[in-house]
């Protein structure tokens, strides 16, 4: 067993450099564009930590393994709520207040809801997995009405120039590139991680299905919980955790899980326990937006008491 371990801990240290090189440069890239931290978070930081989900789906899928590859997504989404904001949430107050955040927040409520439709049908193939591609578009279109709002209210700023103050010396290109590899890094720490856990549970003698929803689901939310964790530690920019995890489980299941319809498999598991977690969870965001609380120690704990739950059921304790 000490080959796996030692993929697991060379992930931790590729995640950790890949995830603080990503959240630096995004940053950066996303304020000399005019962006939000929200907008930073759901667009930049999301796509960038889902990589290592869309290569796990579609290498599993193109394989026949579809049951890993639908379970790797769905409890990924699972891990970005309840564990990693639950890690996140008892570290640094999580806002999830403002306009802008509960428009998308009813987006990942409507995810949530038609995935119950999607993942009930006998096969998934480009019709069924349809909905989910257009719910990728409306969430895109919601991203861009943030950013024209951001830009606007930029423009409509009274701006004092003092004549004295240092010009921005920001190398554009040089973040892009930083960003660039540090997207790389998460997603070779991601592969590593997912390797080193799943040959750990085969030599322990652990199901595949369980594999798929822990082990390789964990594997591919680190990225996130590397990401969150430090900005929450760092108590900067704290609309980036939110925005991440809400943007990473849209492009999993919207972007990854629907574009996974081109190979035609057939559903033959169901995934009534997960959807009700990832519904009952989205509800909780839209309740505390709606009475100006933050997500902190208290829902932190629920979180990763359900967090707990879940993995409980994977285990067939509960």
């Amino acid at each position: 067993m000490l080959i796996p371990i030692l993929y697991i801990l060379a992930a931790i240290v590729v995640l950790y450099f890949g995830a603080d090189m990503t959240l630096e440069a995004a940053e950066k890239v996303g304020k000399k564009l005019g962006f939000s931290p929200l907008v930073i978070g759901m667009l930049l930081v999301g796509f960038g930590t889902s990589l290592p989900e869309f290569f796990v789906g579609h290498i599993a899928a193109a394989k026949g393994e579809s049951g890993i590859a639908m379970g790797s997504l769905l409890g990924s989404n699972i891990a970005n709520m309840f564990l990693i904001l639950g890690i996140c949430g008892i570290f640094s107050k999580l806002s999830v207040q403002g306009k802008s955040l509960r428009e998308h927040l009813f987006i990942h409520l409507g995810l949530g809801l038609i995935l119950i439709w999607v993942l009930n049908q006998p096969e998934l193939n480009l019709f069924t997995s349809s909905p989910l591609i257009v719910l990728l578009f409306i969430y895109l279109y919601f991203i861009y009405k943030d950013m024209q709002r951001e830009k606007l209210k930029k423009e409509s700023a009274i701006l004092v120039v003092d004549p004295n103050a240092p010009k921005d010396k920001t190398n554009t290109p040089l973040l892009v590139f930083k960003m660039n590899i540090g997207f790389v890094m998460l997603y070779v720490g991601g592969e590593l991680l997912v390797k080193g856990g799943t040959e750990l549970g085969v030599q322990a003698g652990i199901d595949s299905y369980i594999i798929s929803s822990i082990f390789i689901a964990f594997g591919t939310s680190f990225p996130e919980l590397v990401t969150g964790l430090m900005a929450a530690l760092k108590k900067k920019d704290t609309d980036i955790i939110i925005g991440n995890i809400v943007g990473s489980n849209l492009f999993n299941c919207a972007f990854i899980l629907g574009s996974l319809g081109i190979y035609e498999f057939k559903i033959v598991q169901t995934f009534n326990f997960e959807l009700t977690a990832l519904i009952s969870g989205a509800l909780v965001f839209i309740l505390l937006s709606f009475i100006k609380r933050d997500l902190y120690r208290l829902t932190s704990i629920i979180f990763l008491m359900t967090y707990g739950t879940m993995v409980a059921h994977w285990l067939k304790i509960i």
